[in-house]
């Protein structure tokens, strides 16, 4: 009797070593989805600040006072510049596109200057949620800045 249960112990012991295998197994592909979307999530609000950054660096270098104002494709190229700078692109081209929109000719110092980003964030998470979940739209960002002229 002690033999067979000695021959049982060791059974279990194999078995339960299976069945643990078996589970990491079947645990591991979702800890690392939860991982590198933490990782993916963590880059897009990086990306997301920078945005907004450059929408305020476009904005800041066009309300200064000079003579003449610095043209819309000038200010265009100050945001477009910071973002091709600071923005994390994992895949595709990452551009930004820059909106300016001011008055013809500043007479005031109550007109305002309007720097709009947009960018489209192409991480692998959220391109494969964008592909289960079809219409959805989770990396365009857009951002927005708004200053007076000084």
């Amino acid at each position: 009797m002690h033999r067979s249960s000695k021959h049982t112990s060791r059974t279990n012991r194999r078995r339960s070593k299976g069945v643990a295998a078996v589970e990491f197994a079947l645990i591991v592909p979702l800890l690392l989805v939860i991982l590198f979307g933490i990782i993916d999530f963590g880059f897009m609000l990086y990306d997301k600040a920078m945005l907004t950054n450059a929408a305020r660096e476009g904005a800041r270098a066009g309300i200064v006072l000079r003579n003449p104002y610095m043209s819309v494709a000038d200010i265009q190229g100050v945001a477009g510049n910071y973002c091709q700078e600071k923005m994390i692109r994992l895949g595709g081209s990452g551009d930004c596109v820059v909106t300016v929109n001011r008055p013809a000719e500043p007479k005031s110092l109550d007109d305002k200057l309007e720097v709009s980003v947009e960018y489209t964030y192409d991480g692998p998470i959220v391109t494969l949620i964008g592909l289960i979940g079809g219409s959805l739209d989770l990396g365009t960002m857009r951002s927005r800045a708004v200053m007076k002229y000084e």
